[in-house]
């Protein structure tokens, strides 16, 4: 060898050099998995087909109606079903990488920015008004998703916290599941189908279907790689994108409109396959040939997850015999809810996000109004909420198809009017419910911020009502004629057992608000999704079950008065027991167990009382939304700060909060009643979304 070519052989490379090096290997890398990927699929789906093959090569030679059926099952059935799974998958893939690029947020996806919630009222739409389904269900669909994205973005902001955006998207996802339970309620004959779509079918589009859907892809597909190049800056940042020459608002718009476009074509084809957009992408993070590729090798390998996915969960539906029972959909949630839990729990896919976790402020107005309530002694206080509770009481009560004045409320009381009688035995029985109801689920919604410290921790965010609610739902199935004692055994079982599971995931990161968080999230959506899929099962009384799935008082009587007053009753003075530790625990865990706080011994009891508060009411009313998330931020923007103000204002809030939904679901559509579960979610899901819209605002007024 020359002494030249050692001398050139031997020269410190450029950085340009060290890169090309670098980049070699992580390539390979990327080509090995992509190859894995597409092996799998493609024994999978040799797997699945070949049956059919060999009795349509048999059944062709022969000729007659074999040869028809044959074709039919092969074409029609086999075929559309194995391209369903690949084009649903991986488009839902798709839209979530984009999603997380977007925002910069690893738990971005179309399932936690409300698309497949708002999918759904879009899939209403052409149920009820048939012109509208066929060829434009996906612009249809499209619509509905790209309204959900934007309303989340809107409260969460481009540059969201993953708290917040958890949030948010749960905000709007419970916002969407309401009205679209209010439009089942009148439109009863849609049930079965919605119910049938919303846990996620392969087979409900056909052939044709599928090939109309196909179509409406081709224009994200066109789109695609010029809005992926823009996008690789993002990654450093709003002002290393802006030195690169991109138009940030301009490529995050056209960005998430072809995320959305992706996400209507796969939930057009398959319904809302839960986790798959969250799941792909994050999976491929933990790889690492593929941790570090850029957005344009990391959206065809989770392409490629998300096809082999819900392919391979697909198949083994068939294979275990369970595909006239087991819709896809359940059986992707059972499967990606034990990942997302196990990513959750080990931190890896979450790893940048906690670091940048901070705890969305309800608000810290403080009124006039309640600075002078507070000032007020106890016995004022307690003697106008007594007033006004039974103001609300009597006025409630006189409301309805028949008004009944004083005179009439006299006569019945002596037993003069048998008739206002049988209607006060009708009203007063809701109303004393929905207070009771309301103030308990408003108690533990304060009781599980407080522990967990964190302003999500409300049952409905935690999936205890969730639990609770399928838990009671399944007892109902089993025991249509159950009494409340058992209805009561079965929401504290599931509602604990909810509980439990998310606390003991979460005890190696202490509780941290977004891992808390992200599990009740979790949970939740499969036990919805449960629900759903025992609708789909039952052929008697579809809409019963479905009204009690979203709560409300219709129907309650004294006997559920008599069950919960012993509940409130001895919450009162647990309750006064728990305020000043929880003002202590406030303080810090070491500066609380430095003046003798036994930490160890009140986490248990306190998640332990929130519990029950929370499993009582929803064994009365259901699985009422937005009291326990809702009327402890009221508290808190009243201006409520010790425990001891809290846990009354706050109680009191969501007692006074379900009262009034129960009057204005029985009166505002009088002969037909809405859930009062579906007014509580369309009053408390704007509320909350303006909470945040207006912080995001203050934010940009305040340069951050």
């Amino acid at each position: 060898m020359s002494a030249s070519a050692v001398f050139r052989s031997s020269r410190p490379r450029g950085p340009g050099a060290l890169l090309s090096s670098r980049q070699a290997p992580m390539k390979s890398r990327v080509a090995v998995i992509a190859a894995a990927l597409i092996v799998l699929i493609i024994v999978t789906a040799a797997m699945r087909l070949a049956p059919g093959v060999q009795f349509w090569l048999a059944a062709s030679a022969q000729g007659g109606d074999a040869a028809t059926l044959s074709r039919i099952l092969l074409f029609d059935l086999s075929m559309p079903r194995v391209a369903a799974a690949l084009v649903a998958g991986a488009c839902l893939a798709v839209a979530g990488t984009l999603f997380q690029a977007i925002t910069r947020n690893p738990l971005a996806s179309p399932d936690l920015l409300g698309i497949t919630g708002g999918a759904q009222l879009g899939l209403l739409a052409a149920m009820i008004v048939p012109v509208l389904a066929g060829v434009a269900s996906v612009p249809l669909l499209f619509g509905c998703g790209l309204a959900a994205a934007l309303c989340v973005v809107a409260a969460a902001g481009w540059r969201a916290t993953p708290l917040r955006l958890v949030l948010a998207g749960s905000v709007c996802m419970l916002l969407f599941s309401a009205i679209s339970t209010l439009v089942l309620a009148f439109f009863e004959q849609s049930i079965a189908g919605a119910a049938l779509w919303a846990s996620g079918s392969l087979y409900q589009p056909g052939a044709s279907g599928l090939k109309t859907a196909m179509g409406w892809l081709l224009l994200p597909l066109l789109v695609l790689p010029f809005v992926i190049r823009p996008l690789n800056p993002l990654v450093l940042g709003d002002d290393a994108a802006t030195a690169a020459g991109v138009r940030i608002d301009a490529a995050r718009g056209v960005a998430m409109v072809v995320a959305v476009g992706f996400a209507s074509v796969a939930v057009s084809i398959a319904g809302p396959l839960s986790y798959v957009g969250l799941i792909a992408p994050n999976l491929l993070r933990q790889i690492r040939g593929a941790k570090s590729s850029k957005l344009g090798a990391l959206v065809p390998l989770s392409a490629l997850v998300g096809g082999a996915l819900v392919l391979v969960t697909d198949s083994a539906v068939l294979v275990l015999d369970l595909d006239a029972t087991l819709s896809t959909g359940v059986a992707i949630a059972l499967v990606g809810t034990p990942l997302m839990l196990a990513m959750i729990r080990s931190g890896a896919a979450w790893a940048g996000a906690m670091g940048k976790e901070q705890e969305p402020p309800a608000s810290a107005a403080r009124t006039r109004g309640m600075l002078a309530l507070a000032a007020q002694p106890w016995p004022v206080i307690a003697g106008g909420l007594l007033l006004a509770s039974a103001a609300l009481l009597f006025v409630g009560a006189s409301l309805g198809a028949r008004m009944i004045d004083p005179a009439s409320w006299l006569a019945a009381l002596d037993g003069r009017d048998e008739v206002t009688r049988m209607l006060l035995d009708l009203r007063v029985p809701r109303l004393l419910c929905a207070l009771l109801a309301g103030g308990l689920l408003a108690a533990s919604g304060v009781l599980m911020q407080s522990i967990v410290r964190n302003p999500l921790a409300g049952p409905e965010v935690l999936g205890v009502t969730q639990g609770a609610g399928l838990a009671t739902f399944i007892a109902l199935i089993l025991w249509p004629f159950a009494a409340h004692s058992t209805l009561a055994v079965a929401a504290l079982v599931g509602g604990g057992a909810t509980l439990m599971l998310t606390l003991l995931l979460n005890r190696r990161h202490r509780y941290a608000p977004l891992a808390v968080a992200l599990t009740g999230l979790v949970l939740g959506t499969l036990w919805t999704t449960l629900s759903q899929w025992l609708i789909t099962q039952q052929s008697v009384q579809p809409a019963r079950f479905v009204v009690w799935l979203v709560g409300g008082t219709y129907g309650r009587s004294w006997g559920e008065v008599m069950t919960l007053l012993p509940w409130c009753l001895l919450a009162l003075p647990v309750l006064a027991f728990l305020a000043k530790p929880l003002d202590l625990l406030a303080l810090g865990d070491e500066q609380a167990a430095s003046l003798g706080l036994p930490i160890a011994v009140l986490r248990p009891l306190v998640l332990t009382v929130a519990t029950l508060a929370a499993c009582a009411a929803v064994a009365a009313v259901g699985p009422v939304s937005f009291i326990g998330l809702m009327a402890p931020h009221l508290a808190a923007m009243l201006g409520a700060r010790s425990h001891r103000t809290r846990l009354w204002l706050a109680a009191v809030c969501g007692a006074l909060l379900l009262a009034l939904a129960d009057v204005a679901a029985r009166t505002l559509l009088a002969p037909r009643e809405i859930p009062a579960g579906v007014l509580t979610a369309m009053i408390g899901a704007p509320y909350l979304l303006a909470l945040l819209i207006m912080q995001v605002q203050r934010e940009k007024r305040g340069g951050r």
